[in-house]
């Protein structure tokens, strides 16, 4: 009987050692917690406050009336100029804090007369610098620009608009 007893032994110490190894087979898991950040800027905005003043302009001759951004008058033939109100337009800026924003000026605009009588107002320049930024959340900057008139325009208030963009 001793001999049916080792085989027992035996037996049951071989399923033990089985059994250990299923037990170490299992696989590694980690794991770790991530983090999402987001923030909310307030959206950039522009007023525009002051508009562009070429003045009052004689129509004998063609002519090319500047007002530059810091709002000085001049002209190709400036024996045209005759007075009335000049001045550059002025936008005021709004948004984020201290952050830096873009300037996109129109490439050309065009001003009508009640008649139907047009001139052509191009060459836009701002004097915001090459890096403007909101100080505080505000700025304010000034556009000039030229304007074409012709050998004898039509006499007659001339009006029309311009669309400046800024973004951040």
């Amino acid at each position: 009987m001793k001999f049916g007893k080792s085989i027992g032994i035996v037996a049951a110490g071989l399923t033990a050692i089985g059994m250990a190894g299923f037990a170490s087979s299992g696989a590694q898991a980690a794991s770790d917690t991530g983090t999402a950040n987001a923030t909310i800027v307030q959206a950039i905005g522009i007023t525009a406050v002051n508009s562009l003043e070429f003045g009052d302009i004689l129509n004998g001759a063609a002519n090319t009336v500047t007002v530059s951004a810091v709002g000085a008058r001049s002209a190709t033939d400036g024996t045209q100029l005759i007075g009335g109100t000049v001045q550059a337009a002025s936008f005021n800026v709004t948004g984020d804090g201290n952050r830096a924003y873009t300037i996109t000026l129109p490439a050309a605009a065009t001003v009508t007369e009640a008649g139907g009588a047009t001139m052509t107002v191009n060459n836009f320049t701002h004097d915001a610098g090459g890096a403007p930024a909101l100080t505080a959340g505000a700025d304010t900057f000034n556009v000039g620009a030229d304007l074409t008139v012709a050998l004898g325009q039509v006499a007659g208030a001339y009006t029309g608009t311009f669309t400046v963009t800024v973004n951040y």
